[in-house]
């Protein structure tokens, strides 16, 4: 017999932005999410995604640093066809193979909820950069499994890139027993 080992575990996702993104990135993510905000100071703002803080957080680290690399990189993407091709090709690989950050939500109902959150944020509020870049349910052409239920849900204002989150929900009816 085995012994019980203790396992690590991913605490959190930190994302350097620029400082005038972080107002428009704390209202997608407080309409988007049920987190609890744990942190807001000008250099810091953290949110904790359930009860337990080991359980996972994601924080924003508003620095001037991000706002001229992303200011740079979208300069030089208008002036350097390669690197245009180079991310234009990145932000058209599937969804799942992009970089990409995954949360397990509760529920298919709860998941349903955020997936048309997301699609009317999109709509009616362009300016906060959200996407919903691809969606697949049990039965979708590209699904993985029959119990697996996937969203993208870009954050632009995060950055060019790794900025999307896979929010995924689980039919019990069909997950196999382990």
């Amino acid at each position: 017999m085995g012994t019980t080992r203790p396992m690590d575990a991913w605490t959190h996702a930190s994302f350097a932005v620029p400082p005038e993104h972080v107002a428009a990135l704390c209202e997608c993510i407080e309409t988007l999410f049920p987190w609890s905000p744990i942190v807001r100071k000008p250099d810091l703002v953290g949110y904790r995604l359930g009860d337990d803080l080991n359980r996972g957080a994601l924080y924003l680290r508003p620095t001037p640093a991000a706002r001229a690399l992303h200011a740079a990189l979208e300069r030089l993407r208008r002036l350097d066809a390669e690197l245009g091709h180079a991310l234009a090709g990145v932000e058209a690989l599937d969804a799942d193979v992009n970089d990409h950050q995954g949360i397990r939500i509760v529920t298919v109902d709860a998941w349903e909820a955020r997936v048309a959150t997301a699609r009317e944020l999109s709509r009616a509020r362009p300016e906060l950069a959200v996407s919903v870049v691809a969606v697949r349910r049990p039965g979708d052409p590209g699904a993985p499994t029959d119990y697996l239920h996937q969203a993208w849900v870009r954050l632009g204002l995060l950055g060019p890139w790794r900025n999307t989150f896979e929010l995924q929900a689980l039919d019990p009816r069909k997950v196999p027993l382990t």
